[in-house]
């Protein structure tokens, strides 16, 4: 059985975040919702303690929606343009 000592808030971030791309999740209220149900499915699978901070890991993970919607912000022209790699006219 994994605990939080192993299942980090990193991890956690890592599998909204992928989650969050495949369901696409736009705005925080959504990312706020599917970090409360990632939460709650690991406690509710036994991963995750009772006594276990989960009021400020939530905190901790909904504040990761700005981090997640940098990360996730599409390609601007200009980033694009100043790839090395990209096939230039």
């Amino acid at each position: 059985m994994v605990n939080l000592d192993t299942l980090n808030r990193g991890e956690l971030y890592n599998e909204i975040a992928e989650l969050a791309r495949s369901q696409g999740v736009a705005n925080q209220d959504m990312w706020n919702q599917l970090c409360d149900e990632v939460i709650e499915s690991h406690f509710s699978i036994g991963e995750m303690e009772q006594d276990q901070d989960f009021e400020g890991l939530r905190a901790a993970l909904h504040a990761a929606w700005e981090e997640y919607r940098i990360e996730s912000a599409p390609e601007s022209d200009a980033a694009v343009a100043e790839d090395p790699d990209a096939p230039h006219d």
